[in-house]
């Protein structure tokens, strides 16, 4: 069993530990800047969800059933409102809407600008963040005078009277 007070045991331990912090200090140096890039694609990939959340729900909230003028004017202002407070990195947000009489497109862009030695690991110092929503507008109100219609021949047909 090796004298654990003898000098050549305590320079053989000091030596070990010091070649363990020479490769830690390597190691971090690569370890760092891998970590710092996956955190801010974690940033970049939550931004690009909240305006791809805030597209939809843009979209989504068009009234069908206003005119063509006061729905145009309600799109502007849900556009300007939804989702800007939310992102965390995103500078530069730009909303846009399209709208058609059957059609109906969001747009948000904007980009997060890249800190530090990163932009070598990305090879540019911006990444866009812009999201793009579409879908057809949709009217309920066939679909409701049918559903209607159902239920009420299904009434009559089991013999019940439905006045609604």
């Amino acid at each position: 069993m090796p004298n654990l007070f003898s000098a050549a045991f305590i320079f053989a331990k000091t030596r070990l530990s010091a070649v363990f912090t020479v490769e830690a200090a390597l190691l971090m140096a690569l370890i760092l800047p891998v970590l710092l890039s996956l955190i801010y694609l974690g940033f970049l990939d939550h931004d690009r969800g909240v305006l791809q959340g805030a597209a939809c729900e843009a979209a989504a909230l068009a009234d069908n059933s206003a005119p063509d003028k006061a729905r145009a004017d309600k799109l502007r202002t849900l556009t300007e409102e939804i989702g800007k407070d939310a992102v965390l990195v995103s500078r530069s947000l730009e909303s846009s809407f399209s709208l058609s009489k059957d059609f109906v497109q969001v747009s948000y862009t904007g980009s997060m600008k890249v800190p530090g030695l990163l932009p070598r690991l990305f090879g540019r110092e911006t990444l866009p963040t812009g999201r793009t929503f579409s879908r057809k507008l949709f009217s309920p109100t066939p679909a409701i005078r049918k559903i209607r219609g159902l239920r009420y021949l299904s009434s009559r047909l089991n013999g019940k009277e439905d006045t609604s």
